[in-house]
């Protein structure tokens, strides 16, 4: 049977199990527990409740392995009858351990999404210090498709269906800096819905600094049309009877090695399978997932960023 203990003697077998390092997890762990007991707080104390605050069964396993379980699933996606064989309980305890720490994961993650404050005039900050606790100068706009199953009903399964995937999928938004920062995510919606569509009503450019420029690539082409106001750059598309030029193929591959760092971040992400495989499971879980990875990358790459910046001062 797999715990925390028995994991913690392997550090490899933890990553792999995980994707979490044990440091990384103790991190988590230090900031999930609080938050745990909060929610867990809130829903006992429901109105409807038969039982008072304290009654019923206990949780079968501690909660250090419940979270264990959690990210391995996160980062396996295996189905819940072989995450119960693994970790010794029924898999609806799987199942149901799952939803709610994932619940306590999406609020951990949403906690690390928002644009800093730029310096204001007065706080004596000279330009290294500005460029160093306000590094954002891009937002970099880019969607993901993942397949989900076949949805039953007609009228979804073809709102579902993503011409460009050939396949039926749900599609999210991330907005990223020119670090790969991730700074707002959109909530999925159906896979037939444009890219540019899809950026536009779930506003998360709306969201980022009037002064930060904002990048996407081809498939952003008219984004400037609806943010007339903001400094928009997408690459140069060939048109019919109008190819690139070599200026314009050039400027493109400089535009590409900047808006690469959004398909790093994604890259990263996509190492949790639950983002990677066919979506077996509601939409409403697929956005807790979503965002309870980016939790866990967020820090990943704030972590990262601190080690670079001790290591140059």
């Amino acid at each position: 049977m797999i715990s925390y203990e028995k994991l913690a003697k392997k550090p490899r077998v933890f990553k792999s199990i995980t994707g979490l390092s044990i440091e990384e997890f103790e991190q988590l762990y230090q900031r999930f527990a609080p938050v745990w007991v909060e929610h867990e707080h809130q829903r006992l104390k429901r109105p409807h409740r038969k039982r008072a605050i304290g009654g019923g069964r206990k949780y079968a396993l501690k909660l250090k392995d419940q979270l264990v379980m959690v990210t391995c699933w996160l980062r396996l996606y295996l189905n819940t009858e072989a995450m119960g064989f693994f970790f010794g309980v029924d898999k609806s305890t799987v199942s149901r351990n799952c939803r709610r720490l994932l619940k306590v994961l999406r609020a951990l993650g949403d906690e690390t999404l928002g644009w800093p404050d730029p310096p204001k005039r007065g706080q004596g900050k000279n330009v290294e210090q500005a460029l160093r606790e306000y590094p954002d100068l891009l937002a970099i706009v880019d969607t993901t498709e993942q397949r989900v199953q076949r949805p039953g009903d007609d009228e979804r399964q073809r709102r579902h269906y993503s011409g460009k995937k050939k396949a039926h999928t749900r599609k999210t938004a991330i907005v990223v800096n020119e670090r790969g920062r991730i700074r707002d995510v959109s909530h999925s919606t159906p896979g037939s819905k444009h890219d540019l569509k899809h950026v536009v009503e779930s506003q998360v450019i709306d969201e980022a600094p009037e002064d930060v420029t904002i990048i996407g690539d081809a498939g952003f082409d008219g984004l400037q049309n609806y943010y007339p106001e903001r400094n928009v750059g997408t690459p140069h598309k060939a048109r019919r009877n109008h190819p690139l030029t070599p200026d314009q193929k050039l400027a493109n591959r400089e535009f590409s090695s900047v808006r690469i760092v959004v398909e790093n971040t994604l890259s990263h992400m996509k190492h949790f399978k639950v983002l990677a495989h066919q979506f077996r499971h509601t939409v409403e879980l697929h956005d807790d997932a979503f965002r309870a990875v980016v939790g866990i990358i967020n820090h990943r790459i704030d972590r990262r960023l601190l080690l670079a910046a001790a290591a140059q001062a």
